[in-house]
């Protein structure tokens, strides 16, 4: 015969600290996991090239404000002559690039007439930016 006797909680499972573990290790391998893209760039080799890179000051910055008003280099410019100017301003920069800094309540149409004019001119690389840097 047993000198005590068997009770039911002996038997019983603490759920906690088991759980307690199972984050602990989830939150170890979504840390152990996340991808440092600078890490990525810097492991990346690209092939050789003999072409030069374009210089940050053969771009064309445009400027649009809430109004729809066009300013190129701190110039106002009306509408009706931004193709000309800008195609004079990529001449002499013998630069593709422009970038376009517009105020968020620019009219849509503003934008669209830009893009249009830039496709007229051979603008291949026109960018939107956020903020001027």
């Amino acid at each position: 015969m047993r000198k005590y006797p068997i009770k039911k909680t002996d038997f019983e499972m603490n759920l906690a600290p088991l759980i307690d573990i199972v984050f602990l290790l989830l939150i170890f391998f979504m840390v152990a996991a996340t991808l440092n893209l600078n890490e990525v760039r810097a492991t990346i080799q690209l092939p050789e090239t003999d072409m030069v890179e374009a210089h940050e000051n053969a771009r064309v910055d445009l400027f649009i404000d809430k109004d729809g008003q066009i300013f190129l280099e701190k110039k106002e410019i009306q509408r009706e002559d931004i193709s000309d100017i800008l195609q004079e301003y990529l001449l002499q920069k013998e630069s593709n690039r422009v970038t376009v800094y517009a105020d968020k309540e620019v009219d849509f149409q503003v934008i669209v007439n830009l893009l249009d004019m830039a496709n007229q001119l051979g603008i291949d690389q026109m960018q939107f930016s956020l903020h001027h840097r």
